[in-house]
């Protein structure tokens, strides 16, 4: 019997041990994580599908030396169907000291993140009211913004408060009480009243209205919301904020918009050189998907103390003031394509959230192409190819929470769908395409959208069904794969593709020699002949994402 050394006794026994408490930690750091999210969207909560959100007005005074806030938001609805009971979100952290139904105080319970307030009469279809909803207390702190939201207390590097907050995945319940679902907008816009401590300065969404100091030692910024807004897109930023300034004058030279980006000092310089790019970018989006849509109010972004985030006409920004090697600076142009495709342009489900990031995404290709032309086109689209993992498909069911919505895949998977439907249409119909579903001729008409809208439009504009093509890309998280035989026959061969899908009929790009040929692929194959000798390349440039072929050419 071989006698182990007592050291070797320890590591062994040791071992499991270690292992079992990693696995734990691992446990208990998700069980945390995942506690630190908020629902948002799902399946709508039935009263709160009987009414419909006509406008918000928010008030909101922020205490940075004890975290805290103090709120109160007006919410006018109007029922569509009979209600007796009415809901609104507000995250546990906050207390709620007192709710009015049409200026009367009313009984209400704010349970597991839902206000429940008792009506002192039922409503009827298309009864309007009011609900005040008077709140305080400290609001969930970002554990990482904006990809675990809330609140994001800092400070400049002279030690100044610095603070924004974030609410895509959670929802802007987590700092004001809202109706949080993807499906229902303020459609007569809303009203931001921001106090602040005198010194610092108060950015929210929508067009200034002045500024008001207070006997406290407060001052108190108003700001109009034109429009519609998602929930998640509103926000504040505080800080010691230099604005920074450009023109642009649009796409036809008829405007005259000052652009303003809001630095902290220390970032003046480095903002002065990013901001000139926005003329260039502005351009080439109003070319493509129409003017900005929110001109009526503002064009502002905000240097934040986190990465970055949509908010609508006040941007944040918190990159590191750098150009990537197309000569842009990424995030500030896909946060900015997100006044499009977000903003402007709103899923209803989080189900189609790649409607938001894919289109934002590939609206960064579209700035190369358009700048650097087709070749660095494609080398940005293999970039995202690279980042795309195809573990769950793009689009899982329907009625989804922002976070069983989410993937990576929504990003780079979602650009990657409009890249090849470049491919499969050609640029006249594609483009044609993707304008008309911007609303490009209306740059400031905001509503839903679907992806069911989409892909009418599209097939609308290719003139043929394209069930196969999306069923591939959107629903199943498999790529197709290929394969190619090739079969002498006297003085020429002839080659065969063919997909594993008969189903699938993608065209794919061929090098034939030193000219290119697209190979149409009808119940998924494609025949072609070629001289005996010639050299037979399947999409060389790899402008189809495919899981590449079975099999080696024969």
């Amino acid at each position: 019997m071989v006698r182990l050394p007592f050291w070797l006794k320890a590591v062994l026994l040791t071992i499991p041990a270690v292992l079992l408490i990693v696995f734990l930690v691992l446990i208990a750091a998700g069980w945390y994580v995942k506690n630190q999210m908020l629902d948002s969207g799902g399946e709508l909560r039935p009263l709160m599908a009987a009414y419909d959100v006509r406008h918000y007005g928010l008030e909101i005074a922020v205490n940075p030396d004890q975290r805290s806030l103090r709120g109160i938001n007006r919410v006018a609805v109007e029922a569509i169907e009979p209600l007796d009971l009415f809901e609104v979100h507000l995250d546990g952290r906050l207390e709620v000291t007192s709710v009015e139904v049409d200026g009367e105080p009313s009984a209400f319970e704010h349970d597991d993140g839902v206000i429940l307030v008792s009506l002192p009469a039922s409503w009827n279809i298309g009864d309007r009211h009011q609900i005040t909803i008077s709140y305080r207390g400290k609001p969930k702190t970002a554990l990482r913004a904006p990809w675990v939201d809330g609140f994001v207390w800092s400070e400049t590097p002279s030690g100044v408060p610095w603070i924004g907050v974030t609410s895509e995945g959670d929802g802007g319940d987590n700092w004001w009480p809202c109706k949080d679902h993807p499906s229902d907008e303020p459609d007569e816009g809303m009203e931001i009243a921001l106090t602040i401590p005198k010194g610092l300065v108060g950015l929210s969404n929508g067009r200034p209205l002045g500024q008001i100091a207070n006997p406290d030692g407060t001052v108190t910024t108003n700001w109009r919301v034109s429009g519609p807004i998602n929930n998640y897109g509103v926000s504040l930023n505080i800080g010691p904020y230099v604005p920074v300034e450009t023109t642009y004058h649009g796409v036809d030279g008829s405007l005259d918009e000052t652009l303003v980006f809001w630095a902290i000092p220390e970032s003046v310089e480095a903002a002065r050189r990013v901001w000139s790019q926005m003329p260039g970018i502005l351009d080439v989006l109003g070319r493509r998907i129409g003017e900005y849509p929110f001109f009526a109010d503002k064009l502002w972004v905000a240097h934040a103390p986190y990465y970055g985030m949509e908010h609508q006409t006040i941007v944040a920004y918190g990159a590191g003031f750098e150009d990537n090697e197309f000569g842009f600076d990424e995030l500030l142009l896909h946060e900015l394509a997100h006044e499009w495709w977000g903003n402007k342009i709103t899923a209803s489900d989080w189900a189609d959230l790649w409607l938001h990031e894919g289109f934002a995404t590939y609206t960064e290709a579209i700035y190369v192409l358009d700048t650097l032309g087709e070749g660095r086109y494609l080398e940005y689209m293999q970039k995202l190819r690279e980042r795309t993992i195809n573990r769950v498909p793009v689009i899982r069911g329907a009625d989804l929470t922002a976070a069983e919505a989410f993937s990576p895949d929504v990003y780079t998977k979602g650009a990657w769908v409009l890249h090849m439907l470049r491919l499969l249409m050609g640029d006249e119909a594609f483009f044609e395409a993707l304008w008309e579903f911007a609303d490009g001729d209306n740059p400031s008409a905001c509503r839903f959208a679907t992806t069911d809208e989409f892909i009418r439009l599209v097939e609308t504009k290719a003139a043929r069904d394209l069930t196969w093509f999306w069923q591939r890309y959107l629903f199943t998280a498999e790529l197709p794969a290929w394969e190619m035989s090739r079969v002498n026959e006297g003085p020429t061969d002839r080659v065969t593709l063919e997909w594993n899908d008969a189903a699938f009929e993608m065209p794919l790009p061929v090098q034939i020699g030193d000219r290119r040929e697209i190979v149409a692929m009808p119940g998924g194959r494609g025949e072609f002949e070629v001289d005996t000798n010639a050299d037979v390349i399947v999409d060389p440039n790899r402008e189809v994402l495919t899981a590449g072929p079975l099999a080696q050419p024969r």
